[in-house]
């Protein structure tokens, strides 16, 4: 009997016989198969919501996939595969710019001699991207160039940010261990400061990219040159076209998503051992 009891108290918190009551836990362990219909239940309970929605000017799913079609078969650059892929195209390529940018100066921030430049690409994040315009337009001219150097710069004020603070979390007591052993100031670099927070930073490109299409749509409403997804919406939304503006936005949402699995897969192909504890 005192064994039953005692068998019983000590069920593991994601058995099957309590399944609703972990998924109200503060991390309740919820299996794979729970979790998969926690997804599904909420996705549905999305569509429903919309497509019996109170807000009037909000398209129903019918006027959005009518104007997908219609944006479809629109001929040239107020088609949806050529305003998608210039837009995709400068997402990318800030993306990777940006990111480069960033870690060269994150990483030289624990130098004494860069720390103020550093803390100055941080205190910029406060000002609007386009307070820039006219140094922009200045150096580049109106175009492909003023875009990728307007996103890029806006991406890197905060992908600076975050990525100091990361370094800034790493404990003084490894740089004194690594002293301690004997290692040289280029050692300590890459050992204390480099190969271990590496992870997280691909974990700071991801929030990143999401500011980047926030950013995006701003640049490419200002600088409609060549279209793009941002332009498209401004256009759109100016004749009260909401149909083809949701359109847009699940088009934005669907890369965004795919966007942060590639970044997931990447992380857990070179990091393998840092998604240990994510994956049990």
């Amino acid at each position: 009997m005192e064994t039953s009891a005692k068998s019983s108290a000590t069920l593991p918190a994601n058995d099957s016989g309590y399944p609703l009551r972990e998924m109200v836990r503060v991390y309740g362990a919820v299996g794979g198969f729970a979790r998969s219909h926690v997804v599904i239940g909420w996705i549905v309970l999305f569509l429903l919501v919309w497509f019996f929605n109170p807000i009037k000017a909000m398209p129903y799913p019918s006027e959005v996939l009518g104007a997908f079609k219609r944006m479809w078969s629109a001929p040239g650059s107020s088609g949806l595969v050529y305003n998608v892929y210039v837009t995709l195209k400068l997402n990318i390529v800030g993306v990777l710019v940006s990111s480069v940018l960033s870690l060269l100066i994150s990483y030289l921030a624990v130098i004494p001699l860069f720390q103020p430049f550093n803390k100055f690409i941080q205190w910029l994040r406060y000002i609007p991207i386009v307070g820039f315009n006219l140094v922009f337009l200045t150096l580049f001219t109106i175009g492909w160039p003023m875009k990728v150097a307007m996103l890029t710069t806006g991406m890197s004020f905060f992908l600076v940010t975050s990525m100091t603070s990361v370094i800034a979390g790493i404990p003084r007591m490894k740089y004194e261990l690594a002293r301690v052993l004997g290692y040289n100031d280029w050692h300590v670099f890459y050992s204390v400061v480099v190969r271990p927070t590496l992870p997280a930073m691909i974990d700071m490109i991801a929030q990143n990219a999401a500011m980047g299409w926030v950013m995006i749509t701003a640049i490419e409403t200002f600088n409609r040159t060549e279209g793009g997804i941002g332009s498209q919406i401004y256009a759109y939304t100016s004749t009260n076209q909401l149909a083809e503006v949701y359109a847009y936005l699940l088009i934005i949402g669907a890369i965004a998503v795919i966007e942060d699995g590639l970044l997931s897969l990447i992380k857990r192909v070179l990091f393998p051992y840092s998604t240990i504890a994510e994956r049990a």
